[in-house]
């Protein structure tokens, strides 16, 4: 069997440059330089022009003629398409993860629970978030669809994007708003259980929940 292929260094540059996105050391509609990455990350020009040409085909830089590359704002619209998308994955996925269960996804899963219980601090608002995340990621990854799940992360990817927009513009909302519940408890138990309509009922309503709470404060307007 082919093994799985390395990250190229393009594919490493391209991640960070994600990362900067998100942790807020560059900001939604400021234009970075291919000269400013290269200093940044102290390598050769030809990995971060490749990282930067598939970040625009990616929809997540824009290229601005002779005078750099500007992170895209996301939308409303985009906010919705996510969802559709994250929708069909993972409830279509849940039906598979259900019929043989795999104890060590349960176990990750669980364990993604127990992480979670704790209160949403101000300081604990990303690590909620990437909680989330990482429960759904290994949820869908149960139901053994590899191509599925590479679509998934790109799609989680984006709302994570969105996330920052959101936090970095709106912290407080951000902060007071931030969700705490136990929907994912409840929808291991009911896997657990081969319960398949609560199961996907309850996994409707957290995906759509996410939704919600990005679309009130940042994402009103669609353009």
């Amino acid at each position: 069997m082919e093994t799985l292929r390395k990250p190229t260094l393009k594919d490493e540059v391209y991640q960070q440059i994600i990362e900067l996105i998100c942790n807020g050391s560059i900001k939604t509609g400021e234009i970075i330089t291919e000269k400013q990455l290269i200093n940044h990350f102290g390598i050769s020009k030809s990995p971060v022009r490749e990282a930067l040409i598939q970040l625009c085909h990616d929809k997540v830089l824009k290229s601005i003629p002779r005078c750099g590359y500007q992170v895209i704002q996301i939308q409303a619209k985009d906010i919705q398409d996510l969802t559709e998308v994250r929708l069909y994955l993972e409830l279509g996925c849940l039906q598979r993860l259900i019929e043989s269960p795999s104890e060590v996804h349960l176990a990750q899963l669980r364990e993604l629970n127990r992480l979670r219980i704790k209160p949403v601090e101000q300081k604990d608002v990303w690590s909620a978030w990437n909680n989330n995340v990482q429960f759904h990621l290994c949820l869908l990854e149960g139901a053994g669809n590899a191509y599925a799940l590479d679509v998934l992360e790109k799609t989680l990817s984006t709302c994570t994007r969105a996330y920052a927009q959101l936090y970095y513009s709106h912290r407080e909302s951000v902060i007071s708003n931030s969700p705490h519940t136990h929907a994912h408890e409840r929808i291991v138990t009911a896997v657990e259980a081969h319960r398949t309509d609560d199961a996907v009922a309850l996994l409707r309503e957290d995906i759509l929940r996410m939704q919600t709470h990005l679309l009130p404060f940042g994402f009103n307007e669609i353009h």
